[in-house]
């Protein structure tokens, strides 16, 4: 049967050499060249890239950015693929990384975009029977309030969208990057970083419908940098789309007020609640693409093991197993053995360094990938130490 699913492979690198970021993403550039050589696939296939480093400060941020934004001008001379920059030290401390979305070989039926929109790339992957946006880098700058860097994020994910003929409800993939997410400052109200955020964001997902549930998401923090997001977004098609729950937990989207912090930053509607799914699943004929939101060790609506690391991280791949497992799965006419499938990529994002070999060790030993991806990263709550995101091809 015909697969109607254009999946594309997405390339991990860490630097191996350089001292300045500058250095360091020129040798991730090597790298990269090298991997499309041996494939024989054009530079103009890369449709998504995120970039890691350090960067505690904004002014840092900013320089570290312009310095490796010149490299990527330089490698790709004609336009740079849709591009994220996020301040989170990857699991390789001192160095540089890279993660490229890559459509390879066997593509005759697809025509590949990269339109520009304010300055910026965004990827459109067009297929006879359905279109595929991939777009990142949506970034106010790293000055401001969390409440200003968010909107100014969201009016650009907007206009994207709605350039494309499309609406927030057809993202089923998306990435949200917030400058020390758990951070809570006073005043009349206490707000807390994250909050502000999750309030923005239903505002602009409130015009929209979501009858085939809201995206598979990852919202995590950062040192610097404010809010970016990045997103999949897919056309109306020959795909099917469902979103994934885990019966063990609460969908974030229905969590009580006890779990939200702060004051809401309107008082007509109060805080209100992070709107994403556990994992999406989309489906053409026989063959699915599976999005596995960032996921902790959360049961029901409550963090689990507060201070220990290791049950933490084997909680949240339980948590894992147990949205993928063949029961859940079966539902939406779906016959697999996750345990028995690669995944294409299995991002952690490990609160503090000291916990990254154990962290590492029993990710390794409990899932498959084709890449395994380590980030120093602040996680949603403060109790929580770990958070794992990931996909899967069936």
């Amino acid at each position: 049967m015909e697969n109607l699913l254009h999946n594309p492979r997405i390339i991990y690198m860490v630097s191996g050499s350089g001292i300045t970021p500058t250095e360091q993403m020129n040798d991730c550039l090597r790298q990269l060249a090298g991997e499309l050589e041996q494939k024989g696939v054009e530079k103009n296939r890369v449709i998504k890239q995120t970039i890691f480093f350090e960067a505690g400060t904004a002014e840092e941020y900013k320089d570290k950015s312009d310095g490796i934004t010149r490299s990527l001008n330089e490698f790709y001379s004609s336009y740079v693929p849709s591009t994220s920059f996020i301040s989170q030290v990857p699991g390789e401390v001192g160095h540089l990384s890279l993660e490229a979305y890559v459509m390879e070989g066997g593509l005759q039926d697809i025509k590949i975009e990269h339109k520009p929109l304010d300055g910026k790339y965004y990827s459109v992957i067009t297929t006879p029977r359905y279109r595929e946006l991939y777009v990142g880098g949506l970034n106010g700058g790293p000055e401001g309030d969390i409440f200003g860097q968010a909107r100014h994020s969201f009016e650009q994910a907007k206009k994207v969208l709605e350039a494309e003929g499309l609406s927030f409800a057809d993202i089923v993939r998306q990435w949200n990057y917030i400058e020390n997410i758990t951070k809570v400052t006073g005043g009349d109200t206490v707000k807390q970083n994250y909050q502000v955020f999750n309030d923005v964001r239903s505002q602009y997902y409130g015009a929209a419908r979501f009858g085939n549930g809201y995206p598979s998401a990852t919202g995590i923090g950062t040192s610097s940098g404010g809010v970016t997001l990045g997103f999949i977004a897919v056309s109306p098609g020959s795909i099917s789309v469902y979103p994934l729950r885990n019966p063990d937990q609460t969908d974030a989207h229905r969590y009580s007020g006890k779990v939200l912090v702060g004051e809401g930053i309107s008082k007509e509607t109060g805080k209100t609640t992070p709107k994403f799914e556990r994992g999406k699943l989309l489906k053409a004929n026989d063959k699915a693409r599976i999005y596995v939101s960032g996921t902790a060790a959360v049961v029901g609506e409550d963090s689990s093991h507060a201070g220990d690391v290791e049950k933490q991280t084997v909680i949240t791949i339980d948590n894992i197993y147990k949205l993928l497992s063949p029961g859940n799965l079966s539902q939406y006419g779906i016959s697999a053995d996750i345990r028995k499938k690669r995944f294409s990529y299995i991002r952690t994002y490990v609160k503090y360094q000291h916990d990254m070999g154990r962290v590492k060790d029993i990710c390794e030993k409990h899932l498959n990938s084709e890449n395994f991806q380590y980030l120093i990263s602040d996680v949603c709550r403060d109790n929580l130490l770990v958070e794992i995101e990931g996909s899967v091809d069936i």
